[in-house]
């Protein structure tokens, strides 16, 4: 019999938290087993029980909710960087999406630059996208390989916008991106372009959503009219990051593809363009 379980890694730090459950026996609490790796063999495995109520997963129909974890890390390894992963000792083939991560405290210096077709840059950015899939637990089949963002990058919109993607890169691994571009939800010919933004989980918290942010503003000045974004109603972090930065929320607007609702949000931008470069930040 195949063993199904569902679950996820949500946070990793102070204290590693998620949720892990069986669907087809309800009533049983999964054993996990979450190993901090410092490096130089400094390994250290702490067990415990997926067991703790959580309300949003009983909402979610997931059977009584009773299928959190939250454990404290030690301080030892809290004050450092560390790796974070979770086995089930009863099912060592099942795999929690949202694993494996790393803790990081302080994120230190992050350049914010835009892709280049060449260099090797497309291949990192399809691997990092990929990966990131990948880490959600889904297929990275539909994911676009180095020909289709080299092709995305090179044509323009019906009105001749441009297209520009960057990427967040911190100690040589990318670990965000921003694309920017005449797509879906700006309106053909209205002057608008849409932008889609994406952290790796291990950076978040850090303030790097909102540099992100910021250099796409810069780089979409006097390219565009204003930035639009679409986001998911329950996607509180982002909403809240939205609406700091001045984006209007314009209401409900269904995906094209799916019919999901989503918030549609906007931002005018400056007329005047912003010299660009790359940016080195300390976060």
């Amino acid at each position: 019999m195949i063993v199904r379980a569902e679950g996820f890694l949500e946070e990793v730090g102070p204290r590693v938290t998620g949720w892990a459950w069986l669907p087809a026996e309800p009533a049983r609490r999964l054993r996990l087993s979450i190993q901090l790796d410092a490096g130089s063999g400094n390994v250290l495995r702490l067990d415990t029980l997926a067991d703790r109520y959580r309300g949003d997963l009983q909402s979610a129909g997931k059977g009584d909710g009773r299928y959190g974890f939250s454990m404290a890390v030690p301080a030892a390894f809290a004050a450092h960087e560390h790796d974070v992963d979770l086995r089930f000792p009863d099912f060592p083939g099942i795999r929690l999406s949202g694993a494996p991560r790393r803790a990081i405290p302080v994120l230190g210096p992050v350049t914010l630059r835009a892709v280049h077709p060449v260099h090797g840059d497309v291949e990192r950015l399809s691997g990092f996208l990929a990966g990131m899939v990948r880490l959600q637990g889904g297929s990275a089949a539909a994911v676009p390989d180095a020909e289709a963002i080299r092709s995305w990058l090179a044509t323009r919109g019906s009105d001749g916008a441009e297209r520009g993607w960057l990427v967040a890169e911190r100690n040589g691994r990318l670990v965000g991106h921003c694309r920017i571009g005449p797509d879906w939800p700006a309106a053909p010919g209205t002057g608008g372009l849409a932008l889609g933004i994406e952290l790796h989980p291990d950076v978040r918290s850090h303030g790097l959503g909102h540099a992100l942010m910021r250099a796409a503003e810069g780089w979409a000045a006097g390219r565009g009219a204003r930035l639009e974004l679409a986001v998911l109603p329950h996607n509180a972090r982002a909403l809240n990051l939205y609406r700091r930065l001045g984006y209007a929320d314009l209401g409900p607007v269904p995906h094209p593809a799916t019919g999901e609702i989503h918030r549609h949000m906007a931002r005018p931008l400056s007329p005047r363009a912003t010299p660009q470069g790359g940016i080195t930040l300390v976060l």
